[in-house]
């Protein structure tokens, strides 16, 4: 018997290890395979006669709203078990002559109360700084939250949209498929429960190609701020260009990556964070790719990942602007 129960141990043992060798070699550098999603990623539509000089006046600023800490092995694979990576909760606020909106919103006022919406074992693990909340940055420069009318939204997660009931004038555009998404959210979610505070605009990905993008909305129709879909993190997750009269470009991706080293390398979130947060890592693939080769193509432009605070603090803060 006693031979057995150590037949038994030891067995066990041998099991937790290899479970725990297979569990660590999930978080080790591994590059996605850029030629699997060649067909996808590198047929660019351009127009040669597109001119920056012939842009709107518009404007662009990041606005810092708080910051969550963790370990960078946990944003990419291949991150570092030593370094710690802070993760922004930013808005950036568009200023163009139609409009002054937000894309995303960052922690709210209320965050405490919202964070209440996540598992209890991401709360457990989560540690966060509101800092300061975008209305209240705003209304500190004199313009009013209710000067807000639009929120374009990345996408539906607690952490984008958590400033949302603190612009009550503010319609939120969301893309279709995410709309479709936030139907089969339980009542817990965050966005189940503002559905009665906000009012909802549904977008529609109407313009035809642009980029490397088979789909988009030129949403003003001068060529300064077009919206692409980029899904897989949720199903109607989206990016923003803003193209700017100086010539600078900038795309904002959401959570495709957490950090520019996922859209550079390129390379995907650890196993476990994936199995948290990813409704699609096939379609994370897809759009982590698309990023990566119009980063190759325009070495100009400024890639914006949600939350890489590395890279919110090279671009204007408010009230400093980008234009």
């Amino acid at each position: 018997m006693k031979r057995f129960l150590k037949r038994v141990l030891l067995l066990l043992v041998i099991l937790s290890v290899v479970g725990f060798g297979l569990l660590a070699s999930t978080f080790t550098a591994k590059k996605i395979d850029v030629e699997v999603y060649t067909g996808d990623s590198d047929r660019f539509v351009t127009d040669e006669k597109f001119d920056a000089a012939k842009l709107p006046e518009t404007t662009l600023s990041i606005i810092k709203c708080g910051k969550m800490m963790s370990k960078e092995a946990f944003v990419y694979r291949g991150g570092s078990w030593s370094e710690t990576y802070e993760s922004g909760m930013a808005a950036a606020l568009i200023r163009h002559p139609k409009a002054t909106f937000l894309f995303d919103t960052g922690f709210g006022i209320n965050v405490d109360e919202h964070i209440k919406t996540i598992p209890a074992l991401m709360q457990a693990l989560t540690k966060y700084d509101k800092e300061t909340s975008a209305a209240t940055q705003l209304q500190a420069q004199a313009i009013s939250p209710n000067d807000i009318k639009m929120a374009i939204i990345s996408h539906s997660h607690w952490d984008h949209i958590s400033g949302l009931e603190d612009f009550p004038q503010a319609e939120a555009w969301i893309a279709r498929d995410e709309e479709a998404h936030i139907r089969t959210l339980p009542d817990r979610e965050l966005v189940q429960q503002m559905k009665g505070k906000i009012k909802w605009q549904t977008i529609e990905f109407t313009d035809g190609a642009y980029e490397n993008f088979d789909r988009s909305l030129d949403l003003f129709k001068d060529g300064s701020i077009v919206l692409v879909p980029l899904p897989g993190h949720t199903p109607g997750s989206l990016g923003m260009f803003v193209n700017l009269r100086s010539g600078k470009r900038f795309l904002f991706t959401g959570d495709v990556t957490w950090c520019i080293e996922g859209e550079q390398i390129p390379a995907e979130r650890p196993w476990m964070a994936r199995k948290l947060v990813d409704k699609d890592e096939e379609g994370v693939r897809r759009s982590i790719v698309k990023v990566h080769k119009l980063m190759q193509r325009y070495p100009e432009l400024t890639v914006v990942p949600a939350h890489d605070r590395r890279i919110h603090n090279k671009l204007a803060n408010f009230p400093a602007v980008e234009r």
